[in-house]
């Protein structure tokens, strides 16, 4: 009995816990289309989050002493 009571408290909690993250799904997404301005503005939004970010690696330093790991452009680290 015991057993069962477990399993069923373990389901309860685990569909309690899917349903809340399905509802934090639509929420986030009316969220987004009624702060665009616009439909074009929204589908921009969404596709930005889908899209890596761009590789920073290769970005040149500021000067020396803001980013004094990253290597110069050049190839010389004097």
């Amino acid at each position: 009995m015991v057993y069962a009571f477990t399993f069923l408290a373990l389901a309860v909690i685990g569909f309690l816990c899917l349903r809340i993250h399905v509802q934090d799904k639509t929420i986030r997404e009316l969220t987004d289309k009624l702060m665009a301005r616009n439909y074009t503005e929204y589908v921009s939004m969404t596709r930005a989050r889908e899209d890596p970010p761009p590789d920073l690696t290769s970005r040149k330093p500021i000067s020396w002493y803001d980013d004094p790991n990253i290597p110069d452009v050049r190839g010389d680290d004097s």
